[in-house]
């Protein structure tokens, strides 16, 4: 493909993913959708469920219909293998684990603190007698082995345009420009459904941006796991992963945070991010040398 080819074939994949997503959460939140309203509207929920499809099938069209791959070439050039399994097992323990460093992190530096009776989570479930021993003993463990498995096909369709398609086709600009351009774009994505009270009640610039940052921090680690492995499905079960923990059991565990500052949406889940991308970065260069090491010996 030649870089024109390439331009016109992002071009074409961003339009369509952003005026789509936009197209229909306007729709939605003309209707009175907010995410600072404490009542649950499932309809639309399942409306942003679905819409996280919106990348993947964005991707599916610019790869078959503008750089007129076949089918055959289109699951190579998307990633759409499993690749090894070590990195699939290792995110069973390591997203909870990441969360833990980053909620640990909130509480060090008094940004907020444990609430044991987990009271707000009662309140909004009307379960009673929850303690934080159903936290560790049942909901953690279920969130990290079974949330992964529930997230994945929805993380998938995100994955699938962001990582599988658009990451490959900014690697000419490098990769270190190529992450931090990914990650504003895939964070000015979410942005009117913070600007509704997603993920940031209270904070709608300061919280689009965060996003932008949380982005870009988390793009780097699913970057270099899915560039290693060669693997979008690998990428859509990490996504799954984290999305088990972020909405699941800490922000009940941890309910006074400032999003933008504290927990897994804000500075402390982006340092903690970009600690293990950068990790995860290193790692992955230090095999690549040593499987050409390897190679090289062998000739």
């Amino acid at each position: 493909m030649t870089q024109t080819q390439n331009t016109r074939s992002v071009a074409i994949f961003l339009g369509l993913t952003f005026a789509a997503t936009f197209g229909l959460e306007a729709v939605l939140i003309a209707g009175g959708l907010r995410f600072d309203d404490p009542v649950l509207r499932t309809g639309p929920t399942l409306w942003l469920l679905a819409e996280m499809w919106i990348p993947g099938l964005a991707a599916l069209v610019a790869v078959k219909f503008v750089e007129k791959r076949s089918w055959r070439e289109l699951r190579e050039d998307l990633l759409l293998r499993f690749g090894s399994a070590g990195p699939w097992v290792l995110m069973l323990p390591l997203a909870p684990l990441l969360f833990a460093a980053m909620y640990g992190l909130t509480w060090l530096l008094g940004l907020g603190a444990p609430d044991p009776t987990l009271a707000t989570l009662t309140t909004a479930t009307g379960a009673q007698g929850l303690t934080s021993d159903d936290v560790f003993k049942v909901m953690l463990p279920m969130s990290a082995l079974v949330g992964p498995l529930v997230n994945f096909g929805f993380g998938l369709g995100e994955e699938l345009g962001w990582r599988g398609f658009l990451l490959p086709r900014l690697l000419h600009l490098g990769k270190g420009r190529a992450y931090l351009l990914l990650g504003v774009l895939w964070g000015l994505w979410h942005a009117p459904l913070i600007l509704a009270g997603f993920d940031y009640p209270g904070h709608p610039v300061a919280g689009v941006a965060m996003m932008c940052v949380l982005c870009t921090a988390f793009g780097v680690f699913l970057g270099e796991m899915t560039l290693h492995f060669r693997s979008v499905l690998l990428a859509g079960f990490i996504h799954g992963a984290v999305n088990a923990q972020g909405y699941g059991i800490w922000p009940w565990l941890f309910p006074s945070v400032n999003p933008v500052l504290g927990g897994g949406s804000g500075l402390t889940g982006a340092a903690v991010w970009l600690a293990a991308g950068l990790t995860a970065w290193w790692w992955c260069e230090r095999r690549r040398e040593r499987d050409r090491e390897t190679a090289y010996s062998g000739l």
